[in-house]
């Protein structure tokens, strides 16, 4: 408690998928003040062909998205 799952298009390099996760974790303990030992954050990569999908089930029309993207249709980039 609390997970967070990152899912990205593969690219980022290991050293900056680590440092992301870990300004994530950062960022979790101080504003929801969380302690660090129950924070952990995954990492998930997709290729652009997999991205409509990963749009399509986890982002498209949910409302637990608080942040919403700025694109519509993922299709149209890559």
């Amino acid at each position: 408690m609390p997970h967070i799952v990152i899912k990205t298009i593969s690219g980022p390099s290991k050293e900056q998928l680590q440092a992301a996760a870990d300004q994530i974790a950062a960022v979790v303990n101080k504003t929801m003040d969380k302690p660090s030992q129950y924070i952990s954050v995954s990492v998930e990569e997709y290729s652009f062909g997999e991205w409509p999908g990963v749009y399509d089930e986890y982002i498209k029309d949910k409302d637990n998205v608080l942040v919403k993207p700025g694109y519509s249709n993922p299709s149209t980039f890559g």
